[in-house]
């Protein structure tokens, strides 16, 4: 394991939640304080936040690339991407990366931070109502509700797909 790779452990309720069955099993973190959830079989790894190489010509919502394994992914920062404001500065060295894995390629999804693996059953998914602009239902297609955890579901396939090369000719 790389020394600026993160890892988290399953939290689970009770020995028999790990017996019943996930609908979905998430990767939890945090954004401008609440907490979103992606499906952790399109997570490859989490990283801390690296310098980041600035791209000219890109918004904000794309600070750079950093290096993955020999590789240059872009970076999308997911406040940005919401709508939300910039990170406030006394944070960022708590950031992380969240690599996620599409059509071959990789992007980095920088969060907050990470909180933890989430096992859902069937009974904890909700959808979400309609919402004001045009943010849902295209990326939150729906809520977790965990006990007191109210974990909002990211669809970052648009996103990525944005990332991904063009297709060939």
């Amino acid at each position: 394991m790389e020394p600026d790779t993160l890892t988290f452990p399953v939290l689970t309720d009770s020995p028999q939640h790990l017996a019943e069955p996930a609908a979905l099993v998430l990767l939890c973190f945090h954004v401008d304080g609440q907490e979103y959830g992606l499906p952790l079989s399109r997570v490859r790894e989490i990283r801390r936040i690296q310098a980041a190489s600035p791209q000219p010509g890109h918004d904000a919502a794309t600070p750079g690339a950093m290096d993955f394994r020999g590789e240059a992914i872009a970076l999308l920062d997911l406040r940005r991407l919401l709508g939300l404001p910039a990170a406030p500065e006394a944070t960022e060295d708590l950031r992380a990366a969240v690599v996620l894995a599409h059509q071959g390629r990789h992007v980095g999804l920088v969060v907050d931070d990470v909180v933890d693996v989430l096992r859902v059953r069937q009974e904890e998914l909700r959808s979400l109502p309609p919402l004001p602009g045009d943010i849902s239902p295209r990326h939150l297609p729906g809520v977790v509700l965990a006990g007191v955890r109210h974990v909002l579901l990211l669809d970052p396939n648009e996103w990525l797909a944005a990332c991904a090369p063009p297709a060939r000719r």
